[in-house]
């Protein structure tokens, strides 16, 4: 059985990231435009950098993993109820 580390070549993971990128592209020039017309509220976002910028950076600087896990953690903070 091939080690876990042995799974993702490198190319593997540059398309990864790179499709993760586009989603939040698209999220921020599509997706988050539309909430904040829907929502009527012109900041929607508490935190600067705003978590799609963090996701973006985390990925880059961690990988995606670990950025992805920390963007989790950085959304689950941004939200009222409560934070961890």
């Amino acid at each position: 059985m091939p080690r876990a580390s042995s799974i993702f070549t490198t190319e593997t993971s540059a398309i990864m990231k790179n499709i993760l990128y586009s989603i939040i592209i698209i999220y921020q020039k599509i997706i988050a435009p539309l909430l904040h017309q829907l929502l009527g509220i012109k900041d929607v976002c508490r935190s600067t950098p705003s978590c799609s910028v963090y996701t973006k950076n985390s990925i880059s600087q961690y990988g995606i993993g670990k950025g992805v896990a920390l963007s989790l953690r950085h959304v689950l903070n941004c939200q009222p109820f409560f934070s961890i």
